[in-house]
């Protein structure tokens, strides 16, 4: 006869939104949707995370709005770059000071090419022509930004005389900014098309992006979290001297990036053998999204984390030392080498496809701008795993 046996599973409580919070966003609402603008004694609300909890956002104010079940459905919903396309135009057909609006109009004669919008605005008695790329992601690196620069300027050249501008519906740090202005680009960002368009966001029709903007014009203007820990990386000096301030800060960071869903770093754990020892190990228990992917088809079980706060770039040495600590049977095949200048294009670039090939080692390299990016992204409401997905995908791509 079989004995039965039976377990306890122990679940752990989840963390909600405590009734105060929800009272002081209904309150700082006016007890309506904040996209369509129904009411809650018609409709009950919902509160929305900007940053889902599951992918890291925090149970703050700034990370929650008020939203219709309808609306909420559509905010939940990665949206598409027409989408933006769409609620641009629709913000600039509203405003005065812009006239004939043309969407996806085709440009050319020998080579045809479609551009996002062409509109007419008036300013200071002046007209000029504006001819507008939408991106629905943000511009990170040179070669994507001479990319889209050099497609602008075909454009400018099929059109004739206009003013090329960018928008994103993110934040720029000024040195992509003065990319794009050296080359006489206008760039409407989150914050300048938030302040610019503020009447037409608040009355535009419902949307994600309506939402997005909503969110932005609401914030409280003290800084956020993210803008405090930029602060921080900023003036952080590299060298020997600070490496363990650098090193506390990446774990600060990290922490604040993607715990949840990943569990909180353990600091400074060392193997069996005690010869390699690792900054920082986050455990992956995820079970959707992007990490859960990660766990399987990378084998990122653990997320292994080495600090190095060099005044140089990460060279060969760093990432075999990265490579030793990745095991299948131990804390399994994904690192993250997080230095103020990255990684070399000689022997660090070669020694990552080398274990990439040979034992299936995927090992990233983050540098400053890795990092402020990520940052930047999870206060604008975006996931900051996307950085670390673009730069997979770079990776493999070339190979």
């Amino acid at each position: 006869m079989l004995e039965r046996i039976e377990k306890t599973v122990t679940i752990k409580p989840r963390r909600s939104v405590s009734a105060k919070l929800r009272q002081l966003l209904l309150k700082k609402h006016n007890h309506t949707c904040v996209s369509c603008g129904i009411t809650d004694d018609i409709v009950p609300l919902e509160l929305a995370s900007i940053v889902p909890i599951s992918e890291g956002g925090d149970f703050s104010e700034n990370n929650f709005t008020i939203l219709c079940p309808n609306c909420h459905r559509t905010f939940d919903r990665q949206p598409r770059e027409h989408e933006f396309i769409s609620f641009l135009s629709e913000l600039i057909s509203n405003n005065d000071s812009y006239k004939n609006v043309q969407i996806e109009p085709l440009l050319g004669k020998n080579t045809r090419y479609r551009v996002d919008l062409i509109v007419n605005r008036v300013r200071q008695n002046t007209k000029e022509n504006l001819l507008i790329e939408c991106k629905s992601f943000l511009i990170r690196g040179m070669a994507r930004s001479k990319g889209i620069i050099e497609q602008l300027k075909k454009y400018k050249e099929e059109y004739g005389n206009c003013q090329m501008v960018l928008a994103v519906p993110g934040t720029l740090k000024e040195r992509e900014l003065e990319i794009f202005s050296t080359e006489n680009i206008e760039v409407w960002d989150l914050g300048y098309i938030a302040n610019n368009f503020k009447p037409q966001i608040q009355n535009a029709s419902p949307s994600y992006y309506k939402t997005l903007f909503l969110t932005q014009l609401h914030r409280a203007s003290k800084s956020t979290r993210e803008e405090e820990l930029i602060d921080s990386l900023e003036k952080c000096p590299s060298g020997r001297a600070d490496c363990y301030v650098y090193q506390s800060l990446v774990g600060d960071i990290l922490e604040h990036l993607f715990t949840p869903p990943l569990n909180k770093p353990i600091p400074e754990l060392a193997d069996k053998s005690k010869s390699n020892r690792r900054d920082f190990i986050m455990p992956n228990y995820s079970d959707k999204g992007f990490w859960s992917f990660m766990r399987e088809k990378y084998g990122a079980d653990y997320v292994i984390v080495d600090a190095k706060n060099y005044t140089r770039k990460v060279k060969k040495t760093e990432a075999l030392q990265m490579a030793n600590y990745l095991k299948s049977h131990g804390a399994g095949l994904f690192g993250i080498i997080v230095s103020r200048k990255g990684g070399d294009s000689a022997g660090c670039e070669h020694t990552l496809r080398e274990q990439w090939l040979i034992s299936k080692k995927m090992i990233l390299v983050l540098s400053d701008d890795d990092i402020i990016e990520m940052l930047m992204a999870k206060s604008d409401g975006r996931p900051p795993e996307d950085v670390l997905g673009r730069k997979i995908e770079q990776f493999r791509l070339s190979m």
